[in-house]
């Protein structure tokens, strides 16, 4: 990690192949790395399902009822053992559990892409010193 100085503000960041280092200077903006929005939603559309239902078999309960319908699948389908009980006896209950924990996800996520949008599409005020008004006037941008 490299440390650049500048003013009072500084910035910590893992070297770039095309530069040494990055220097930030307060009231002079780096229109050439990244824009200015806000995301703190967890999933996209394609990877609600996946990402969601892995971080719900993260939990040790769920993942332990995952493995005991299917043990009791084993038992219920094949000759290896007997069970006296049907794997849905377990399965119904963790599909509807994690059901709603996907459902109540989903909802918190778009209630972030929600407020992320109107966040970032929010009116500011750009603070500017004189000097840099009349040079950002005539200055050519993308």
């Amino acid at each position: 990690l490299e440390v650049s100085n500048s003013s009072a503000f500084s910035t910590m960041r893992e070297p770039e192949e095309d530069d040494d280092y990055r220097v930030l200077l307060a009231g002079k903006p780096d229109f050439t790395r990244c824009d200015n929005k806000i995301c703190t939603s967890k999933y996209t559309l394609l990877s609600f399902l996946p990402v969601a239902t892995l971080e719900q078999f993260r939990r040790t309960a769920n993942l332990y009822f995952l493995i005991m319908s299917c043990l009791m699948a084993l038992g219920a389908y094949t000759s290896l053992f007997d069970t006296s009980v049907t794997p849905w006896t377990t399965a119904g209950p963790l599909i509807l559990m994690i059901s709603v924990s996907l459902a109540q996800e989903g909802s918190a996520d778009m209630g972030r892409h929600r407020a992320d949008e109107v966040t970032n599409n929010h009116r500011c005020t750009v603070l500017r010193r004189g000097d840099e008004i009349a040079r950002d006037l005539h200055a050519e941008r993308d």
